[in-house]
């Protein structure tokens, strides 16, 4: 068998630098896709705008009423009838939270009557949520 000179003083190689390319690619795409990906389960409402927002981090109970007055548990809708008994079975020690989303074109009223509701039940902390205004 005849070899090339070449061929035998060329030992194979392994070039990681692209492979390192692609790695840091991936990786920032994961990084920069993960900033899209808050987990938020809410009812498309128009939030009313307030200057003295705070972010909530803990585990909580969304509630919302969108602009139709049709009223929804963690984006499960159910009728104002059910509210206290939902909101009673899913309220434990680590989750005692409620956060009201309510858009800001519904009634006063209603958002009263659905607060009242929620007042009713013990050991229940209440929260409404708003935009921030920066």
């Amino acid at each position: 068998m005849v070899y090339f000179k070449e061929d035998l003083n060329n030992k194979n190689k392994i070039d990681i630098l692209p492979m390192i390319d692609i790695i840091f690619s991936i990786l920032a795409f994961l990084i920069i896709s993960s900033l899209y990906l808050t987990r938020v389960e809410t009812v498309s409402v128009e939030l009313p705008k307030a200057s003295n927002s705070i972010k909530q981090n803990m585990k909580f109970i969304n509630i919302s009423i969108d602009k139709s007055g049709n009223l929804f548990i963690n984006k499960k809708s159910i009728k104002f009838q059910d509210l206290k008994y939902n909101v009673v079975n899913l309220v434990d020690e680590s989750k005692n939270l409620v956060v009201l989303n309510a858009d800001e074109n519904i009634s006063h009223g209603y958002v009263i009557s659905v607060l009242d509701v929620l007042r009713s039940i013990d050991g229940l902390k209440l929260a409404i949520s708003t935009i921030s205004i920066d």
